[in-house]
């Protein structure tokens, strides 16, 4: 018997792994024990939807962070020297015009790319963070493998997927893990702890790593998104009945837009400007509203052609739950549509995979903003720039230039349609649809390693 841990303690864990091809492989190997780690608050869902015989749940309680562990966890957040992080400090200095501040953080982040200054304060965090959170299960277990889904785990909570892996080494016992979505080695501070493994979606990823966090390349293996595969080889809706079920004309095309939720804008009144705007193209159009955060349409009422999707909303991005069935959704959506209109978000990297053309919302409403405080600053973020600058991704810096080009992508959609599929390949390191088997065989071949 082999048994391996694997931490969920972020809801999206449901979508990016544990109803994927990944999870489906793994759990029918031959003599594999799974120990799901879930918060205690969702140990009744996770049960219901996930428990087996050789998969078991055990929640995790909330517990608040030692003086000590609180110290290092916010020295990581600022350690992490990127583009991204540097972006974060101005937008604080912007509110709070705390200049001595913004430049103690930024001497911080410098230190940070460092690997001397990495190197010694991970050691400093090992010595003298406290362990024993995880005995007991360590103990009734024994644990081969340890597989932690999230290694930049912001919550302020003790019990994170880097002090399993903490608990893990102290042990002996064999790691791996990974980032938890596109930006998270970039934008969610510095590594904490390193698993023997860190496990990357692509190679852009995989560069960041090692650059930014120092991990040496032979300790990286990159497996693809596992929640893509059935993008690239899942069947889609048929587009007469999908369309009528969401109220549209089959025989006419539709926009797909998903508008920034008021947390990126911090403008409650931008949306409403943004779909009056909108509703002058006279384009049937399908706005998805947000998984977390509010967005307030100021009373909007939606024209003939125009409707409103609206997924189960949450307060906290850490409670998303986007169910297999919400994300074949959410892909048949953005299948049947022509182009698509988004904010700083992953439907970017969604809509490449379908090759749809793409426009991005660059300007901030009736008024400019600095741009600390803009929409924009985002796209300036290693993961965004990235895809923006090798799909060609065109900004829309007004309504009118917005409205220009979608268009202009009406009427020739085969535009880009060469750099929408770089982007694809890039982001999900091989177009086959096998990534999740590539992950669930990793795990698996370090838990039977060949003789």
């Amino acid at each position: 018997m082999k048994t391996i841990f694997i931490t969920c303690f972020f809801n999206l864990v449901v979508r990016n792994l544990l109803e994927t091809n990944f999870f489906n492989l793994l759990k029918q190997q031959e003599g594999i024990r799974i120990i799901l780690l879930v918060p205690e608050k969702n140990k009744d869902f996770y049960q219901r939807e996930f428990g087996a015989p050789n998969i078991i749940i055990e929640a995790i309680p909330f517990r608040p962070l030692s003086k000590i562990n609180l110290l290092f966890h916010v020295l990581f957040w600022n350690l992490l020297s990127t583009y991204s992080k540097k972006i974060h400090k101005l937008v604080q200095r912007g509110k709070d015009h705390n200049y001595l501040r913004y430049i103690f953080n930024s001497l911080i982040a410098w230190t940070g790319s460092f690997g001397f200054v990495r190197n010694s304060v991970r050691f400093l965090d090992y010595r003298f963070t406290p362990g024993g959170g995880f005995d007991a299960l360590f103990e009734k277990y024994r644990p081969d493998l340890i597989f932690a889904t999230d290694l930049q785990d912001l919550r302020a909570q003790e019990f994170s997927d880097s002090y399993l892996v903490r608990e893990a080494r102290r042990r002996g016992i064999y790691s791996a893990g990974m980032g938890r979505s596109w930006d998270s080695m970039t934008t969610k501070g510095l590594l904490r702890t390193l698993p023997n493994i860190v496990v990357v979606q692509n190679t852009n990823i995989e560069s960041w790593v090692i650059n930014y966090h120092g991990v040496p390349k032979n300790r990286l293996r990159v497996v693809g998104i596992p929640h893509y595969d059935d993008y690239l080889v899942g069947q889609r809706s048929d587009r007469k009945e999908f369309m009528t079920r969401l109220g549209l004309d089959p025989a006419r095309r539709y926009i797909f837009v998903t508008p920034p939720s008021d947390i990126w804008t911090g403008d409650k009144s931008f949306n409403k400007f943004l779909f009056n705007e909108l509703a002058k193209l006279e384009e049937q159009t399908v706005i998805r509203l947000p998984l977390f955060g509010v967005l307030e349409t100021g009373g909007f009422k939606p024209p003939a052609g125009m409707v409103f999707d609206v997924p189960q909303n949450v307060v906290k991005l850490e409670e998303s739950m986007l169910r297999r069935s919400d994300d074949q959704h959410l892909a048949n959506l953005i299948y049947h549509s022509a182009v698509v209109l988004t904010s700083p978000s992953s439907i970017i990297l969604d809509s490449m995979i379908f090759d749809k053309p793409t426009v991005l919302i660059g300007f901030d409403g009736e008024k400019a903003k600095p741009f600390w405080d803009s929409l924009v600053r985002y796209y300036e973020y290693e993961h965004q720039r990235e895809v923006i600058k090798n799909g060609k991704l065109s900004i829309a810096k007004s309504p009118e230039e917005m409205r220009d080009l979608l268009k202009s992508y009406l009427e020739r959609p085969e535009q880009d349609g060469e750099y929408r599929k770089r982007v694809a390949e890039g982001a999900c390191f091989k177009l086959d649809g096998k990534s999740g088997e590539r992950l669930s065989n990793l795990l698996w071949n370090i838990l039977t390693p060949t003789k």
